[in-house]
């Protein structure tokens, strides 16, 4: 999505958008969307292995899939990621002032640019069975004492392949904030 695409966005839904949740302008701003044929990343999670060395993938939930992405050797120690996990333009749907001049240029990655990444993709209409768990691992503790705590997504895709990810609190906040943003994007798996 570039700047003019959102002004026309947000001119067709300006009334819309009016006295909605933060959710449903979100919903809105995902129908625009899909309505408009165009595939815009909405959400991004990143997903690590224990101690952070090991298969550290971006999830990033678009309009029609979610792209997993591999994470480069700097962005594993720099993972700045996107505010509240939403990706810019969806966050700026939230704001009473939404300015996309901005958004800084590297934030500004569309579907297809991910892809030419070392990537693959899972198509919503794909999924068998998406579980989000809760979980604290008990066997590490931090410099504190404290466990550390991840929770887990696990994706069957109807042809069979089944993909693990864990998610760090740290970097994605808590299985609650998760659940509810995933649950914004699809609906249908996230159900309580």
């Amino acid at each position: 999505m570039d700047s003019e695409l959102f002004e026309k966005f947000l001119k067709e839904s300006k009334k819309r958008l009016n006295g909605k949740s933060d959710s449903e302008k979100i919903r809105v701003f995902i129908d625009w969307c899909v309505r408009n044929n165009y595939e815009e990343v909405i959400l991004r999670i990143s997903s690590e292995g224990k101690g952070g060395w090991t298969r550290n993938h971006y999830l990033d939930f678009t309009t029609s899939r979610i792209i997993v992405t591999k994470k480069s050797f700097l962005t594993k120690f720099a993972d700045l990621g996107y505010v509240a996990g939403l990706a810019p333009y969806p966050y700026l749907v939230l704001l009473k002032d939404p300015n996309p001049s901005k958004i800084r240029l590297q934030a500004r990655l569309s579907a297809e640019e991910l892809l030419k990444r070392e990537s693959f993709y899972i198509w919503y209409s794909d999924i068998a069975e998406f579980v989000l768990r809760k979980g604290i691992e008990t066997l590490v503790t931090n410099m504190f004492g404290r466990a550390i705590v991840s929770n887990f997504l696990r994706i069957k895709t109807s042809s069979g392949k089944e993909y693990n990810f864990t998610l760090p609190v740290n970097k994605n906040g808590t299985y609650d904030q998760i659940r509810f943003w995933i649950g914004v994007v699809l609906p249908s798996f996230c159900q309580p």
